[in-house]
């Protein structure tokens, strides 16, 4: 053959390698890539680097992606497989040829020629594969193909990796680092160098080879692998430490082979974590705290589950940065009975009373002060439907300050701030709070969003509640562990932060509902709100101190009413007891800030006025420096006695039962209290004509009132609360007193 020709070979075949070349590297292979978008188990650590999760697969497998792959594991296991992966294109003719002499003389199969890529393009295929039908001829053809393919497609470093993080080891189990964990309860960078060639030797035969039910075994290949490796100059002067095992070391295999116990940690917050392509992902969660609220919330569940109490919730921030510290979503994940793998943190239920600090923060920035007062006393709302809200105890208070009225809960207080704030700027403001659960029911909500009938979710209370201790600062959460800093937004000014925070934080304001209530009470300044709602179903405690915040919920997600006195102090201990943990931790308690623009004045604290020497009841409350406070008038000194004079409006009130003092009539103007223009009353069977309407009118100059209802005229003597018959269809009620005229139009229908 003269040179030209050779030459012309030689293109020709160069030509051809190059073609298949570019067949191989282009031809469509979509296992590949399905292979490649396929999950992996994701890690979750705690804030400290506790493992909280490793995410289980279809089946509960296990297959971790490392942050990296040692270099020596990787060629233990080159080593084992495949020692010419670096030197070969896929195939390896030389094991090919090998193979086939041996198991032809043996006439049985003694050894293979499979290398790590055509294991990964096998791996690839069955990933793809529908069904199970055994590998004959064909696939194994198809299996050379498809690794060439691999070989023109990825580098030799990514091929192993690929290799090492899919490789089966049995056991649901995927991956050496998988298998370090499976196995040997490890992170495969921290495993002994027995460990490393027992590994290595498992997806052999994993049934035979696993070290936790065959170490002997396992023992027996691994030593013997070993035992080539130390073998070989290279690698026992690349790796020394992996070449000078000495036999009493391999004990080590039996010893430390254990079946890892796969935590199942915040199962509930995990679940609705999108990680992305991450392997693993670090929370801001404390698993001590997690852990102590999990057996509270379990312990208290089942002490009060006779009492249809199934169920609970448990969510704290830290103030500061806003990052989650703790997120128990039920009682029991597993308990299917009572709906453990609902979330309580998210499920969205009716808060009660646990809302009414956002409404009285509302009120201070609208100009309500501190001294104002507010009647407790029976009250009518509405125009067409008339409510007529009733507190927790079923009593009226009379004249209560802002402080004690929100410490203690009262409802008629919270229903009048809001008559007067309005629903709507209201909404707005839970809107900016985060309550984003109350957009569809806003509207329906009506004046009962003052006890909070709308409902919200744990996460949401917990969230709005903490921007007291921030200064009004609204801020967004976060379960992720970084630096980056969030921006807040100011909801509230600072100055009634403050306020509502001495609001709650006063032992004494609270004593009218809850008295000197334990679970209250703790050695460091913190701030309390309960709240029950549809029944008891759902009991709420909200707490907070400077650093930290903390909301429970316990009752049921099946809607029964909660039976027996369990109320709100279950959820209040809890609440109570995670502040305790939390700060004893932290230590040197911060107490809150105080008010800059008002200083501390001793009030009545029956009138709210400036007090003098017939006022017997007086406590310090917050007043602006220019606010000029009047004079109590409230009270007076008659026969050398303190004796009070109530308002026009509370006279209802003060005749209900017997009382000391009196009430000044005329203090008012002329005004019908109920019932209003627009009310309309119901008439027919079940209620009956003969039902009668309430009336109450207050203030006039004169004690003798005149009335005219329908054109029947009478007059009625101080105090001017009297009934009129339900008569059907337009009601005009005129009265008169003096030289004052007030009427009002009502309906009773049918």
């Amino acid at each position: 053959m003269n040179k030209r020709k050779f030459l012309i070979l030689m293109m020709g075949a160069a030509g051809l390698l190059a073609v298949f070349w570019l067949f191989l590297r282009f031809s469509p292979y979509p296992a590949l890539r399905q292979f490649q978008q396929r999950a992996n188990s994701v890690r979750y650590y705690d804030r400290n680097g506790m493992l909280l999760q490793v995410t289980p697969l279809d089946g509960g497998l296990r297959r971790e992606t490392p942050q990296e792959i040692p270099q020596y594991v990787k060629d233990v296991f080159v080593f084992s497989e495949d020692r010419r992966f670096y030197r070969h294109p896929g195939v390896d003719v030389f094991s090919l040829v090998r193979a086939l002499f041996q198991n032809t003389r043996q006439q049985r199969r003694v050894s293979g020629a499979s290398t790590i890529t055509m294991q990964l393009a096998r791996l690839i295929a069955d990933n793809a594969r529908t069904d199970a039908r055994p590998q004959g001829l064909g696939q194994k053809i198809n299996e050379t193909f498809n690794a060439l393919c691999l070989e023109t497609r990825l580098s030799k470093d990514k091929i192993l990796e690929m290799y090492l993080l899919n490789l089966p080891f049995g056991f649901n189990t995927e991956g050496a680092a998988s298998a370090a964990r499976t196995f040997f309860a490890s992170e495969l960078n921290m495993l002994s160098p027995v460990q490393v060639f027992a590994l290595a030797v498992i997806p052999r035969r994993p049934g035979l080879y696993n070290p936790i039910e065959n170490p002997r075994n396992c023992i027996s290949a691994a030593s013997e692998l070993h035992g080539r490796f130390a073998a070989n100059k290279k690698l026992k002067k690349a790796w020394p430490l992996l070449a000078q095992i000495r036999p009493e070391d391999w004990q080590f295999v039996s010893s430390s082979a254990r079946r890892f116990n796969y935590p199942f940690e915040l199962p509930h917050l995990i679940r609705g974590i999108n990680s992305g392509n991450r392997s693993e992902v670090r929370l801001t969660v404390d698993l001590p705290l997690q852990n102590f609220l999990e057996g509270a919330i379990a312990g208290n569940v089942m002490r009060y589950y006779s009492s249809r109490v199934t169920n609970g919730a448990a969510f704290v921030i830290d103030n500061e940065t806003g990052e989650i510290l703790a997120w128990v979503g039920s009682a029991d994940f597993f308990n299917r009975v009572d709906a453990g793998q609902i979330d309580g943190v998210l499920a969205l239920n009716q808060p009660g009373s646990s809302m009414k600090p956002f409404l009285y923060a509302m009120a201070l920035e609208y100009g309500f002060r501190p001294t104002e007062i507010i009647a407790d006393i029976q009250m009518t709302f509405g125009e067409s439907e008339i409510y007529i809200p009733r507190n927790f105890n079923e009593r009226f208070n009379g004249p209560m300050l802002l402080r004690a009225a929100l410490a203690s809960s009262l409802n008629i207080p919270a229903v009048y701030l809001l008559y007067r704030l309005g629903v709507q700027n209201y909404g707005d403001l839970l809107f900016s709070l985060g309550f984003d659960s109350i957009e569809k029911s806003l509207e329906v909500a009506g004046l009962g969003l003052a006890l909070g009938n709308a409902p919200v979710s744990l996460l949401e209370l917990v969230r709005a509640f903490s921007v007291f201790t921030r200064d009004g600062v609204y801020l967004p959460l976060t379960w992720e562990a970084d630096s980056k800093t969030r921006e807040g937004i100011n909801i509230f000014s600072a100055d009634t932060a403050r306020l509502i925070l001495s609001f709650l934080s006063d032992p004494n304001a609270r004593v009218l509902a809850f008295g000197s209530a334990r679970n209250f009470r703790t050695e460091f300044p913190a701030i309390f709100k309960t709240g029950t709602a549809n029944q008891f179903q759902s009991i709420v405690a909200l707490g907070a101190t400077a650093r930290y915040s903390a909301g429970v919920w316990m009752g049921n997600f099946t809607g029964e009413t909660v039976i027996g006195r369990t109320g709100s102090s279950i959820p209040a201990a809890i609440v109570r007891d995670a502040l305790v943990f939390l700060e004893k931790r932290h230590g040197n308690a911060v107490d809150f800030p105080v008010p800059e623009n008002w200083k501390p004045q001793r009030v009545c604290a029956v009138s709210g006025m400036f007090p003098l020497e017939a006022c017997l009841s007086v406590i310090d409350e917050y007043v602006r420096p220019d606010e000029g406070l009047a004079l109590c008038d409230w009270h007076k000194i008659i026969n050398g006695r303190s004796v009070t004079v109530f308002p026009a409006e509370y006279q209802a009130w003060f005749n209900a039962v017997s009382r000391q003092g009196s009430v000044d009539y005329s203090s008012r103007p002329l005004e019908i209290i109920n019932p209003r223009s627009g009310f309309s009353y119901l008439s027919g069977p079940g209620i009956g004509s003969n039902e009668e309407i309430p009336v109450e009118v207050i203030g006039g100059t004169e004690d003798v009132l005149s009335v005219t209802h329908n054109g029947r005229i009478f007059s009625s003597n101080r105090p001017f609360v009297f009934y009129l018959p339900r008569i059907t269809g337009e009601n005009i009620l005129r009265v008169q007193n003096g030289g004052e005229e007030e009427t009002v139009i009502f309906t009773v229908e049918r």
